[in-house]
């Protein structure tokens, strides 16, 4: 049998990186000799929110290592629905929709970008069968067969056809049990409890958790609330239910009493301190702001879905999840003391948050179960990060 030897494998690789690299340069080359492109971006959140401005910044990385570099070849212009705070009825998001459509016909983009549901629904759909113009979505929670209904646009996953494609948000919720359990042992005896709410967003969380976690050898189920007076009630009364191990919320957009909305940024950072069970996050950002952790995705790694497949016209029913887990203390700003008997090695884990300089130094402010789901997800990140 033949021998490779290390030198063939460095020179070997070189070529390939070489080659790579050769590939790279002519994308770029091929797009700097091109016209200037117009892109619009239509979040269907607020400036700046945790679930939608990470996807923007993925696309506009993308564009850039294409060679497409805002101010130089690429213009932007961007809308925000704000449908989680203040735009949540329907009549609201319908009419942040048009704004953005008499927006969209004033700048005349080559490329509309809808990052989640409301966008998706309010703006994508209109723009179904233009010639013009070609729409990529991202973020999408409601399964892409369900906005075939109002008007047709997707063939199969596969082959979409027509002017759009882009990336189905998937959950991971199965392997994110699996995490959890490694984490919290108990949870093989107990159960998880999944919070959504009534928006269209909350409808297809709902929805992906029927699908994802049908096969699940752990007990889950979905409780469902319709404003922050269900939502606070429902916490306090998992907290007392031994049966429940961890809790998922993914409750982002919630009435209050007198008026108003609270948001994840509210909704969360009552629960950071109020809930005693371990949350799941459904994204990397919400692990940050301070949730326990599990299997999620990063919203840069959507929104940098490769440019090629967007104009190739073919569809994505993958997301980019990249396990992302950070330690409460380097994720908190304030103290965060908690009961979580139900974590590995049972018994109390008071969980101090510390500044990320001092955090670093003092692996003893960690419990026990933290320094196990990290080393599990080290684990397991070669088996769920799938990129493509």
């Amino acid at each position: 049998m033949p021998t490779i030897s290390k030198r063939s494998v460095i020179l070997a690789s070189c070529g390939l990186f070489a080659a790579a690299a050769m590939h790279l340069t002519t994308i770029v080359a091929m797009a700097q000799s091109q016209p200037a492109k117009r892109i619009y971006i239509v979040q269907s959140y607020e400036k700046g929110h945790v679930c939608g401005e990470p996807q923007a910044e993925g696309i506009l990385d993308a564009l850039a290592a294409g060679g497409w570099e805002v101010g130089r070849n690429l213009t932007v212009q961007s809308y925000y629905m704000d449908t989680y705070r203040i735009n949540a009825a329907p009549e609201a998001m319908k009419a942040e929709g048009q704004k953005a459509l008499a927006e969209i016909a004033e700048f005349k983009p080559d490329i509309v970008f809808a990052l989640d549901d409301a966008a998706v629904r309010q703006v994508m759909l209109p723009l179904i069968g233009r010639t013009d113009m070609s729409v990529v979505f991202s973020g999408m929670n409601g399964q892409p067969e369900i906005y075939n209904d109002p008007k047709h646009y997707l063939d199969s996953r596969e082959h979409p056809g027509g002017n759009v494609t882009g990336v189905y948000e998937k959950l991971y919720a199965a392997q994110s049990l699996k995490v959890m359990a490694q984490a919290v042992p108990a949870l093989r005896d107990g159960k998880a409890v999944m919070i959504t709410d009534g928006s269209p967003t909350g409808n297809g969380l709902t929805k992906q958790f029927e699908l994802e976690l049908k096969d699940s050898d752990i007990k889950w189920e979905v409780r469902r609330v319709k404003d922050w007076g269900e939502y606070t009630a429902l916490i306090q009364t998992l907290n007392d239910d031994a049966t429940v191990k961890v809790i998922y919320p993914v409750a982002l957009t919630l009435p209050v009493e007198g008026g108003g909305r609270y948001a994840a940024a509210q909704i969360y950072d009552w629960t950071i301190t109020n809930s005693r069970k371990p949350e799941m996050a459904i994204n990397y950002f919400f692990a940050r702001m301070g949730l326990f952790g599990g299997a999620v995705e990063t919203g840069g790694s959507k929104g940098r879905k490769d440019p090629g497949r967007h104009e190739s016209g073919r569809s994505a029913d993958r997301g980019c999840p990249g396990l992302c887990h950070r330690l409460q203390s380097q994720a908190r700003k304030r103290p965060r003391h908690r009961n979580f008997s139900a974590r590995a090695g049972g018994g109390e884990r008071h969980l101090q948050g510390q500044p990320v300089a001092v955090a670093r130094t003092a692996a003893a402010i960690r419990s026990s179960g933290e320094i196990v789901l990290k080393r599990i997800m080290m684990q397991h990140s070669a088996e769920y990060v799938r990129v493509g």
